[in-house]
Order: C-alpha cells, then structure tokens, then sequence
C-alpha cells in the first residue's frame, strides 16, 4: 500500500507510462525469483520518501526500477516497529537491510550482508 505522500505520484500518466515499460522490459517476470504469475508489482530500488517523491531520476528513472513479484516485495520491505515507529526494512543489492521510517529517514543498520 502505497503511503499518504506517494499516493498522487502512484496515480499519476507518467507512473502508469513508465509502470507499463518496465513490465514489458521485464517480460513480465519477477526479477529476483522469476513468478510471471499476477501479482508482479515495480519496485523502487531507491526507497521514496518525501524528500525526493518530486525527483524523477528516482521516482521515474528506469534504472532505479525492476519487476517483482509480491512475494519477493514484501521480503524486501519488510515492516517492522522499532521503538514504536512504523518502520520498513529494505535490502540493498549489497544484501545489507536498512530500515526507514515513514519519511524516508534511515532508523537503524539491522544487520550484516546477507549471504
């Protein structure tokens, strides 16, 4: 579920025009497990946050894009509460797990490379 900031970006022509691109660049797989099946959802590899929902060479850039699956989404953000704050965990391509609040702002390092 999208937060209360992104919600006009998610519904903007320009999501939807590159939303669609990425899909097709992707064949329609899932680009960390593989699923084609219906659940494929446009992951932003930068997490968005109020400080940058306006950039586009975040929110729009295909670089910073891949398809998942909704399964291997939510393993990658993950929430959690952290000293009573809504919290998401996020992997990086490291293998590193960062964990955000609801602004975008880092909370804490929750740990070592996954190997």
């Amino acid at each position: 579920m999208a937060r209360e900031f992104a919600k006009p970006f998610y519904r903007s022509k320009e999501w939807q025009r590159v939303r669609s691109y990425i899909l097709k660049r992707d064949n329609y797989l899932c680009t960390r497990c593989g699923n084609a099946d219906n659940t494929l959802e446009v992951h932003h590899k930068i997490y968005l946050s109020p400080g940058n929902i306006m950039n586009p060479n975040i929110t729009l850039n295909p670089d910073n894009l891949c398809t998942l699956c909704r399964n291997c989404h939510f393993e990658i953000h993950a929430e959690e509460k952290i000293n009573g704050i809504r919290a998401t965990k996020v992997k990086a391509d490291c293998g590193k797990e960062y964990m955000f609040d609801e602004n975008g702002m880092l909370v804490k390092n929750v740990g070592p490379p996954i190997k």
